[in-house]
C-alpha cells in the first residue's frame, strides 16, 4: 500500500520506542526514527548487496517530490553505476563551487576546537600533537580526497615515521572526520573506505626485557652516536629512573627538589593522572644538573627541544634509538621495555613489589590502593641506589 501525507505527518516528531520503515512504491520508503525524524530512502541492490540512499527528510523534502526523484536514481542504477556513489558526487562538486574548500587542516582546528569528549589532558594534548603534525600533507579538499590517495598518505606517513604512527594516525582521523561529519562541518569524507588495520601496525604490548648486559651495551652505543646530548640523557634518565618517556620528557625545574633529591611528577604529566613522587640517584641527578647548567638559562625544560620552547619530542627520542636498534646486534627494544627490566631485575633482588610499582608509577591495587597512601620514599631510595649500583660502571 502507498505511502500518503497524512500517514507521514501522523509519525512527524512523534517519539517512539524503536525506529520504523514503512515501504512506498517503486522502491522508495520511509524510515521514522525514535524522536520522530522521517528521511526518504531509495531501496536498490548494487553488485550484488542492499544499499539505500537518503534522499532527504520531511518536511524539507515532501513524498511528491521525492517520488520525482525516483526515475533519475533508476536511470543512474541501470547504467552500471552505484547510486549513492553517483548522487554523493553531484552534492560535493555543487557544494566545492558554491563555498570555500574545506581542507584537512581545517577539520583538525575545528575537531579540536568543538570535540569535547576527550576528557584527560594528556589524550587531548596527544591529539593535538599528531594531528596537527600530520594534517599538512593533504590540501586539497577533504571531501575530494580518494580512497587510493589515503592509503597513500599513509604508506608515506610509514617511510617517514613508523608503521604504528601510521595506525594510530588513521584512528585519530576517522575521530576526527566522523565527528566533522556528524556535525555537518563537511558533508562526506571516503577515509572510511579503508579499515584500521589496512594502515601500519598495530602496537604490541610488549614482553622485551633487556637484560643489564644488554642495557650496558646500549648504552656504551649511546656514547658512539652523534646526537643532540640532551636526547641521549633523557633515555639514560628513563633507564635510571623507570619513568615514562612523556614524564622524562616533559621534566621541568620546578618539578625537582635538589635538597631532598626528589622529583615530583604533577599529576598532568602522568598518564594515570595521580601525582609521582621519586626518589633521585646520584647519576640521576648528575644528568639532571648537567642539563640545567647547560640549558637552564634559556629554559625550565630540563630536556628541551632545540628551539628550547618545548620538551624534546618522542618523535626525536624514538628516531635515535630505532638507529641504535639498527645499528646493534640484538632482539629490538623501546624505552617502554627499560621499565621491565628495572622492575624484574629488582625483584629478582628481592625488592618488594609495592616498593618497584611505586617506582615505575603504577598506582596500587586492592587493599593497598584504598587504605595505603605511603610513598615508600626511603624504599625507594634504598631500590634505586642497587639499581644504580648495577648500571653504574657503564651509566
Amino acid at each position: 500500500m502507498a505511502l500518503t501525507d497524512r500517514t507521514i505527518v501522523s509519525y512527524h516528531k512523534k517519539e517512539r520506542v524503536t525506529v520504523l520503515e514503512i515501504p512506498d512504491r517503486d522502491s522508495l520508503s520511509i524510515r521514522v526514527s525514535t524522536k520522530g525524524k522521517v528521511v526518504f530512502q531509495y531501496r536498490y541492490r548494487f553488485q550484488g548487496r542492499a544499499r539505500r540512499y537518503d534522499l532527504g527528510s520531511y518536511p524539507a523534502l515532501s513524498l511528491k517530490n521525492a517520488r520525482i526523484e525516483v526515475p533519475e536514481l533508476r536511470r543512474i542504477l541501470e547504467k552500471g553505476f552505484d547510486v549513492k556513489k553517483v548522487k554523493d558526487s553531484a552534492k560535493l562538486l555543487a557544494q566545492q563551487n558554491n563555498k570555500e574548500v574545506i581542507t584537512l587542516s581545517d577539520c583538525v582546528e575545528y575537531f579540536l576546537e568543538n570535540y569535547n569528549k576527550i576528557k584527560s589532558p594528556r589524550t587531548r594534548k596527544n591529539y593535538e600533537y599528531s594531528l596537527r603534525k600530520h594534517a599538512k600533507g593533504l590540501t586539497q579538499s577533504v571531501e575530494s580526497i580518494s580512497p587510493e590517495e589515503w592509503f597513500e598518505y599513509f604508506q608515506t606517513m610509514i617511510k617517514t615515521n613508523t608503521a604504528n604512527t601510521a595506525n594510530g594516525m588513521i584512528k585519530k582521523l576517522k575521530t576526527c572526520l566522523n565527528f566533522c561529519k556528524r556535525v555537518h562541518f563537511i558533508s562526506i569524507h571516503n577515509l572510511d573506505e579503508l579499515q584500521t588495520n589496512d594502515v601500519g601496525d598495530t602496537p604490541n604490548v610488549g614482553d622485551r626485557t633487556p637484560t643489564i648486559k644488554e642495557i650496558k651495551d646500549i648504552v656504551t652505543e649511546f656514547h658512539r652516536t652523534k646526537c643532540y646530548p640532551t636526547t641521549i640523557n633523557v633515555v639514560k634518565l628513563i633507564m635510571l629512573t623507570g619513568a615514562r618517556c612523556g614524564e622524562a620528557r616533559t621534566m621541568e625545574k620546578q618539578d625537582i627538589n635538589f635538597e631532598d633529591k626528589l622529583w615530583t611528577v604533577p599529576k598532568n604529566k602522568c598518564k594515570t593522572n595521580t601525582r609521582i613522587i621519586r626518589p633521585i640517584s646520584d647519576e640521576a641527578l648528575k644528568i639532571i644538573k648537567w642539563q640545567i647548567e647547560t640549558f637552564g638559562s634559556e629554559t625550565d625544560y630540563i630536556f628541551p627541544s632545540a628551539s628550547y620552547k618545548n620538551p624534546i619530542s618522542p618523535a626525536t627520542v624514538n628516531k635515535m634509538c630505532r638507529a641504535i636498534v639498527n645499528r646493534m646486534d640484538l632482539e629490538p627494544w623501546s624505552v617502554h621495555d627499560f621499565r621491565r627490566s628495572l622492575s624484574s631485575i629488582l625483584g629478582q633482588n628481592e625488592v618488594f613489589l609495592w616498593v618497584t610499582e611505586k617506582m615505575l608509577g603504577h598506582k596500587l591495587r586492592g587493599i593497598l590502593e584504598v587504605y595505603n597512601t605511603h610513598e615508600w620514599i626511603e624504599e625507594q631510595r634504598d631500590a634505586y641506589r642497587l639499581w644504580e649500583n648495577l648500571l653504574i660502571d657503564k651509566v
